[in-house]
């Protein structure tokens, strides 16, 4: 380290900010912050929150670099192929702010790992890419009552909020499960590894829950608590959605929200009509439809970008049971959107008229 660099120069352009004094600066200095996965959110996550002076950097993952890797995880190049992720970033981060200290752990986090770590830290970020440790994560945050930066990607759209931070109608803060009750059947549930992700949206979604970190550990400005930011790569657009406490008790009755086939023909006629979505394989549509997109269930995630998010949906398929699963996997991508499902399918249409299709 050249011997002219002292802390005070390294954050000099911090000090130049309104508001932003020694005290500040400490408040960065004294953190222990948790990041989740090292991937295209931690690597932005990890690089913004060392440059900023968190005082203690723990970095939790087991993964290895690999050449898929290297478009948007921008810690690592192909010299790192084959190397463990945490061992990399930890040294990268180290040389970037030699004031402040990184720590590793070299694990997949699991419930009991996290009930273990959680109370050391003052903030925890998810950065992670299943369902699985979302929910764990979440769950652990909210039983210790550690702020979580949640952030979430797919494809061209991304997520960002804060859990269980204070708010002035929620004085613990709102849970994950209040934006999603349950996870995706698995088979619909993919990652980016099965869907795809454009490079650049990790960097941008990352860089904005490391901001989300240090407004909850300064008290500087207003955080995502209660709210969802969600960005659009394509259009370059963000939305930032209102979120409420849900009624656990509730959330087996809103999860098999479903319409009959009365009601459907009735909305199918109104001035703004729903989607209507049949995910049944393509004999089944032929023998009998009642029209709409076809979409098979297995093919939802490729088709979900072209889903219009300013209408309702409703979906169905022979029995309501594939819809069901349809309308979980759609409302953990699509946020602020009313999703349904046709009661029973077409089996309980009770022989509706079907020639003249909807």
């Amino acid at each position: 380290m050249d011997s002219l660099i002292s802390e005070s120069v390294y954050y000099a352009r911090h000090f130049r900010l309104p508001g932003f004094n020694e005290k500040i600066q400490q408040k960065l200095r004294s953190a222990r912050v948790l990041i989740v996965g090292m991937g295209g959110l931690g690597c932005p996550v990890a690089l913004y929150l060392a440059g900023a002076g968190i005082g203690m950097i723990t970095l939790c993952d087991a993964d290895e670099v690999s050449a898929t890797n290297l478009h948007r995880q921008v810690l690592f190049d192909t010299s790192c192929i084959g190397q463990k992720k945490i061992a990399i970033a930890a040294a990268r981060l180290q040389a970037i702010n030699p004031y402040i200290h990184i720590e590793t752990i070299c694990q997949y986090v699991n419930a009991q790992l996290l009930v273990d770590l959680m109370p050391r830290f003052d903030v925890v970020i998810d950065c992670t890419d299943n369902f699985d440790a979302k929910y764990a994560i979440n769950d652990a945050a909210g039983t210790f009552g550690v702020p979580l930066v949640y952030g979430s990607i797919f494809q061209f759209e991304g997520q960002v909020s804060v859990f269980h931070h204070p708010t002035e109608k929620y004085p613990k803060g709102l849970s994950y499960r209040d934006l999603h009750s349950e996870a995706p059947p698995p088979a619909l549930a993919q990652n980016c590894g099965d869907a795809g992700v454009i490079g650049v949206l990790p960097g941008v979604i990352g860089t904005l829950q490391a901001n989300e970190a240090i407004k909850v550990i300064t008290g500087l400005g207003e955080t995502l608590s209660g709210f969802l930011l969600t960005f659009d790569a394509l259009s370059t657009t963000t939305r930032r959605l209102a979120l409420a406490k849900r009624d656990h008790a509730k959330v087996m009755q809103e999860m098999s929200d479903d319409i009959v086939y009365s009601e459907l023909l009735n909305r199918m006629k109104s001035a703004l009509p729903p989607v209507l979505i049949d995910v049944r394989e393509l004999d089944e549509r032929q023998a009998l439809s009642i029209g709409g997109e076809h979409i098979p269930l297995a093919a939802l995630p490729q088709h979900v970008m072209d889903l219009p998010r300013n209408r309702d949906i409703i979906v169905y398929c022979k029995s309501g049971m594939r819809s069901a699963k349809a309308v979980l996997y759609l409302r953990s991508v699509m946020s602020g959107v009313r999703i349904l499902h046709l009661k029973g399918g077409i089996d309980a249409c009770n022989g509706g008229d079907f020639t003249c299709k909807i």
